[in-house]
């Protein structure tokens, strides 16, 4: 048998730090015994992880409306608000005081549908606020007043697809109000008198439909006002939206979380790190990530000497009762430790691991390299699990070159031809849950041998 065939067999074995009584230079399973100056082994080392929350998550003006109304085993119960502000667009003529109203449409641009029951419409309920949201920052806590009773609700089918812009027609005393206004235009002449007139609108998901929807903010959220001026023949349009082309009003997104009877209940303090008994996850928005805690590798380097890592693989999963529907979430792994933060390098750069192949380490700094680029946890569609290699990393860390630390696994995606940092812990509700027993490290490593 070829050596890469006894290394394509040897995968599926199972082989622990605690179970191994071998000579410390030689730990883990020798894959070609035969071979007397190269010693190449593989070993699987169980991670243990725990789940944080973070505070302060600022959700504003960050493009997109999440709002959603969900119910889990592990997260319980969870509700999302969309705030908003609106906009009219001074360029386009307002209707005059003969104008006649055809009808108005309320137009929803949809970014993402995440629920598992597509079959059955889902409803949105459009509220419209009571206070005005002020120019400030707000995180995934805040909340301003809105009327209880909705301005308006509706269903719409996502059968087919979710990522589309949705619309109702609406005709009420409010909409007959704004139109009576538009006509006259006394709080039209400026952006301070519009806000007193329409502070903004809420957003919010039904109850009891399991559903999260995350919306663009722009020129197709918000109401199209058709009206016909005396003389004309054709319909005219005002519209009145969260956004007019790259200004967008200012919003936010709020999330209500009651844990109640789940494995989350314990979780009560913000960036405390809680140990769960069988299940872990994260969901966005919510601020729930996930910690890995690395020591384990500490422990396996220890025994080691003159030894060179060919593959390191970490993979988590699979996921717990996953949906397809649910578009999974890429996470970031970042540098973190007793803080359960974010550690930053000197220059205010988060601190990433960063993927294999590339620079480990600042040359001129000697903290670890931020490149713009990460070793992102991408979801395989054959197992349904999260996995990355870090080859590059683990011999860095085993070098000393960077320092060893747990990781902090965090939605996003890190795009360095943009040089951006994708933050999708905030624009959704996407959430994964896995089994504390399926995070592994698995290490192929090779030792030099005297003749």
């Amino acid at each position: 048998m070829t050596w890469s065939a006894k290394l394509t067999a040897i995968l599926f074995i199972v082989l622990t730090i605690a179970t191994s009584c071998e000579d410390p230079s030689n730990i883990g399973l020798e894959l070609d015994p035969e071979n007397n100056q190269i010693g190449v082994f593989y070993i699987e080392i169980p991670l243990s992880a725990s789940v944080v929350l973070q505070d302060s998550i600022s959700t504003t003006n960050s493009g997109v409306l999440v709002f959603g109304n969900e119910e889990s085993d592990f997260f319980g119960k969870t509700e999302s608000i969309g705030y908003s502000r609106l906009f009219f667009n001074r360029d386009i003529a307002r209707p005059t005081a003969t104008a006649v109203l055809d009808s108005v449409r309320f137009l929803i641009n949809m970014r993402e549908v995440l629920t598992s029951d597509t079959i059955n419409p889902k409803t949105i309920n459009i509220h419209l606020l009571t206070e005005q949201i002020q120019d400030v920052n707000y995180f995934n806590f805040s909340s301003v007043a809105y009327d209880p009773n909705p301005l308006f609700s509706a269903s719409f089918d996502f059968t087919n697809r979710q990522d589309t812009i949705v619309s109702t027609k609406i005709n009420n005393a409010l909409t007959q109000e704004i139109f009576s206004e538009l006509k006259d235009g006394r709080y039209f002449q400026d952006i301070f008198a519009f806000r007193q007139f329409l502070p903004g609108l809420a957003f919010r998901a039904e109850e009891g439909e399991n559903v999260g929807f995350s919306t663009n903010v722009g020129n197709n959220t918000g109401f199209i006002f058709y009206f016909k001026n005396e003389g004309d023949t054709v319909s005219r349009s005002y519209p009145i939206a969260t956004g007019i082309n790259f200004n967008l009003a200012r919003h936010f997104s709020q999330v209500i979380n009651d844990p109640s009877g789940t494995p989350l209940e314990v979780v009560t303090e913000k960036n405390r790190a809680y140990k769960l008994p069988e299940f872990l996850g994260s969901k966005a928005t919510m601020g729930l990530q996930v910690k890995l805690d690395l020591s384990p590798l500490d422990i396996f380097l220890d025994t080691l000497s003159n030894v060179n890592f060919n593959q390191v693989t970490l993979e988590m999963g699979p996921l717990v009762d996953f949906s397809l529907i649910e578009s999974p979430l890429t996470l970031i792994p970042y540098f973190t430790n007793e803080s359960n933060r974010i550690l930053l390098r000197k220059d205010d750069f988060p601190m990433i691991v960063q993927p294999d192949g590339g620079p480990q380490v600042d040359p001129v700094t000697s903290e670890p390299a931020f490149t713009y680029s990460a070793a992102h946890l991408f979801l395989t569609n054959t197992q349904n699990s999260y996995s990355q290699q870090l080859t590059s990393h683990i011999n860095a860390v085993y070098r000393k070159k960077i320092k060893r630390t747990d990781y902090l696994l965090i939605p996003g995606f890190v795009n360095r031809q943009t040089q951006t940092i994708t933050q999708d812990f905030r624009i959704n509700l996407k959430e994964y849950v896995v089994r504390q027993n399926t995070i592994k490290l698995k290490i192929f490593y090779s030792r030099s041998r005297s003749l």
